[in-house]
């Protein structure tokens, strides 16, 4: 097969974008019995925001079977209850420690899942990954893509409409929750300027996966980096925060 030539690279760049964002639907319709078998009787009509909901719940769900080591969720439940008091109003978040690798996510908007291993991070670098968290679900990101899905998907869900706007639906939602990873590193770095720490903490922490490049859902860790000193060590700090200068 003929290397693709350099002209060829954002094409190919948004259907992978497309593909991506097309299986992560497929996910969410499987994982809520909205492609259930002919035998199963048909379910009710979904709007696209029904079956995120629900495929958020669903992930919970099984999230919540994990037990963890007691001290390991203290810790970093304690971690949280400092950005907490970090801020000038306490967010509506709930916090759920799971079992399994390194892993860190807001779900369905407010629920912030955190694998116990994160507790084995120095103090500094599990911080900035919490705070991360905080500002999706404190900017309402969650809601900003739902907003996206249901203009493209406005009526009920049927396969022939995901499957016509799936292209599109990659390259804005590719863009948008790219802005979101910007957000929230920007909104974490302030976090974490007011807690005492450095840039230094900011790159290991970014660094827990590493050599990340470019997905669907991330921009390259390069990128988040090179963002983040654009921001320099004197810019205001947020709104969001106590007393800002």
């Amino acid at each position: 097969m003929r290397p693709s030539a350099p002209t060829d690279r954002p094409a190919r760049r948004t259907r992978l974008r497309a593909v991506w964002w097309q299986a992560l639907l497929a996910g969410a319709l499987l994982s809520t019995g909205w492609n259930a078998g002919a035998a199963d009787p048909a379910p009710a009509p979904e709007t696209i925001r029904q079956v995120l909901d629900r495929s958020a719940r669903t992930r919970l769900d099984g999230y919540a079977q994990h037990q963890v080591d007691p001290a390991h969720s203290a810790l970093i439940r304690a971690d949280l209850e400092r950005i907490f008091n970090q801020l000038a109003h306490r967010p509506d978040i709930e916090l759920l420690v799971v079992d399994g690798p390194f892993h860190a996510e807001t779900l369905a908007g407010r629920m912030l899942v955190v694998s116990a291993s994160l507790a084995a991070l120095p103090e500094g670098e599990r911080l900035f990954i919490l705070a991360h968290e905080v500002g999706h679900a404190v900017m309402g990101h969650w809601g900003e893509l739902g907003d996206l899905y249901t203009r493209l998907i406005p009526g009920e869900v049927r396969p022939e409409v995901t499957d016509a706007v799936a292209p599109q639906l990659g390259r804005e939602a590719s863009n948008l929750v790219h802005g979101h990873e910007y957000a929230a590193d920007a909104y974490a770095w302030q976090i974490l300027r007011s807690l005492g720490y450095g840039m230094d903490s900011v790159m290991a922490a970014l660094q827990v996966v590493p050599g990340m490049g470019d997905t669907p859902t991330h921009p390259a860790t390069r990128k988040r980096y090179a963002r983040l000193r654009m921001l320099g060590e004197n810019d205001l700090r947020s709104a969001a925060l106590k007393n800002p200068d």
